[in-house]
């Protein structure tokens, strides 16, 4: 077949911009291709109060070198991700993507790691969880949390005796014990 000639190829590129390599990949992994990819997390999965921990735990890998957010992300949660790459030393940035098959966050490598499953399965937390008022919690939900996950338990702490008597309540389920007296 007949091949283009240096200005046919120059006013395509002019037009439509200089060909680009695997484009829909770049733009499903926010403009990262496929293979340095340590983790990636859907915008619903990257909404969800336990993503957290997951790109926290991701953070420490040593390939992980760069966090990045698609801004669709509602700006409360991207805060929390720009938060951990700060202090996890890791560099940060955000993408804007129209794209409906775009990741909510990708942690990336400068050169290819070729993981083979890089999409964790995040383990929810009961709903009582969600919407906590405190970081203080019962024995029970304390211990309960504890047992779901351990990490996110570290978040919080149990009710002391002080904190009963003063009239704080569990943050979770709302249970107050009678503290004694000045109750």
């Amino acid at each position: 077949m007949s091949e283009k000639t240096d200005l046919e190829r120059t006013i395509e590129y002019a037009l439509n911009g200089v060909p680009e390599i695997k484009a829909k990949e770049k733009r499903k992994w926010l403009g990262e291709f496929r293979e340095r990819v340590v983790l990636g997390l859907t915008i619903e999965e990257a909404k969800k109060i336990e993503a957290i921990n997951v790109v926290k735990e991701g953070l420490k890998d040593s390939a992980a070198e760069m966090l990045i957010v698609n801004n669709n992300i509602p700006m409360e949660t991207a805060g929390k991700y720009m938060k951990l790459a700060k202090e996890m030393n890791k560099e940060y940035k955000s993408v804007a993507t129209e794209a409906q098959e775009a990741m909510g966050v990708v942690l990336a490598s400068r050169s290819a790691v070729d993981r083979e499953d890089v999409t964790p399965v995040i383990k929810e937390l009961p709903e009582k969880f969600h919407h906590v008022k405190h970081k203080e919690l019962c024995s029970k939900c304390y211990e309960e949390l504890q047992h779901l996950s351990p990490e996110a338990a570290k978040e919080f702490k149990k009710l002391s005796f002080v904190d009963k008597v003063i009239g704080l309540y569990c943050g979770a389920c709302g249970w107050q014990e009678d503290g004694g007296p000045l109750m």
